[in-house]
């Protein structure tokens, strides 16, 4: 593989859509906080909001769990107190997008049982915590069919609002992850945290996937430099989400043209590139996921620092957080390499006679063969 020419990276730069990835992060969203105590609820929005803040953010709703006073973004009274148990009944909800749930009871009360009926009837995420006393009890313990998820915590703390945000994070469809941790800081180091793990994958699956195509006589793939501009890209488009969910502003071009100044001009990116030069094909596959995944990860890692602590991004940081991430790389590859060893029929499709293979099957035998055979890994 080339090494990337700076000029390239910018090239790069000038491909993504910046605004329309600002748009997305920027986007608003309405965060229900319901509580049987509508004083449990607002502390909880606060905690959400930040610890340190005096008033929850203006795009939560807090409410007690019979809905006294839930208001709308029109700001129109709308209750959502059910008549009866139809679930068609439940449709005046307001328009939220996700919803916490606080209770210090194990067992929902007939107000939150209701609220969370009428969330899953309207296909709206829905996180439990619980607090207090039962609050101390092991999150494994206090599980109920039919929940999401739940969370159990004494009282709140720092690190119990660590264990919020990171379910809360989860629990919500990723288009909603960026938004809601730009406006909520607790929620920014679960929600950058996914999106380097996330982008890591996808490069080390990008990767593997050219890897293979340099071992398949025939199929004609012009590599080469192809490969750094892809990774390349992806590592740039999550560096400058890191930025902006971490409260960074300023223009699209202005704000990535930073990132670029701190991660060292492309000097990163070319010593990526530089890590891949030379490896062999076939046995080459597992070490090139490695390092896709394990460069993209301390990338994101040294953004994230700089971002939300205005740490330097100095080599030898960037050299500590990739010697971190190759462990995770070499895993990475090895569940890459052994899901792709895996033959994969679709659903409810007949076996292949082993006298008269499929059509393609040679290709797809030459692939296979291709894929290395990983060792047992040692106990």
């Amino acid at each position: 593989m080339r090494s990337l020419p700076l000029r390239s990276i910018w090239q790069i730069v000038s491909e993504i859509n910046l605004a329309e990835i600002q748009r997305e992060i920027e986007a608003p969203f309405h965060l229900l906080v319901a509580a049987d105590d509508e004083a449990d609820a607002e502390e909880a929005a606060r905690w959400l909001s930040d610890p340190g803040a005096a008033f929850s953010h203006p795009w939560i709703t807090i409410t007690d769990s019979a809905g006294s006073g839930l208001r709308s973004q029109s700001t129109d009274i709308i209750p959502f107190s059910p008549d009866s148990e139809d679930p068609s009944s439940y449709k005046t909800l307001p328009s939220i997008d996700c919803a916490l749930l606080v209770t210090t009871r194990v067992e929902l009360s007939d107000d939150l049982s209701s609220l969370l009926r009428m969330l899953r009837s309207n296909s709206i995420p829905a996180l439990i915590v619980l607090t207090g006393a039962e609050g101390k009890r092991p999150d494994g313990e206090i599980a109920r069919w039919g929940e999401q998820v739940r969370v159990a915590i004494a009282e709140w703390s720092d690190e119990a609002v660590i264990r919020v945000a990171g379910a809360l994070i989860d629990a919500v469809p990723s288009t909603l992850r960026l938004p809601l941790a730009r406006r909520l800081p607790p929620l920014r180091t679960a929600a950058c945290n996914l999106l380097i793990q996330e982008t890591s994958q996808v490069n080390a699956g990008y990767s593997f996937t050219t890897g293979l195509g340099e071992t398949v006589p025939g199929l004609g793939f012009v590599l080469g430099a192809g490969d750094a501009i892809v990774l390349t890209k992806n590592q740039l488009m999550m560096a400058y989400k890191i930025a902006l969910v971490s409260g960074k502003s300023g223009s699209p071009q202005k704000l990535l043209g930073e990132i670029v100044g701190v991660l060292g001009g492309g000097f990163l990116f070319r010593q990526l590139a530089r890590e891949m030069v030379g490896l062999i094909p076939v046995w080459g596959i597992v070490p090139k996921v490695a390092v896709s995944y394990a460069g993209t990860w301390a990338i994101g890692r040294a953004v994230l620092l700089w971002a939300t602590e205005g740490r330097k991004i100095t080599p030898e940081l960037m050299k500590g957080h990739y010697r971190e991430a190759l462990g995770q790389g070499r895993q990475a590859a090895q569940r890459i390499v052994n899901n792709a060893r895996k033959p994969r029929l679709p659903s409810g499709a007949p076996k292949a006679s082993k006298s008269k293979p499929a059509p393609a099957s040679r290709l797809l035998r030459q692939v296979r063969k291709s894929i290395p055979r990983l060792p047992p890994r040692k106990s």
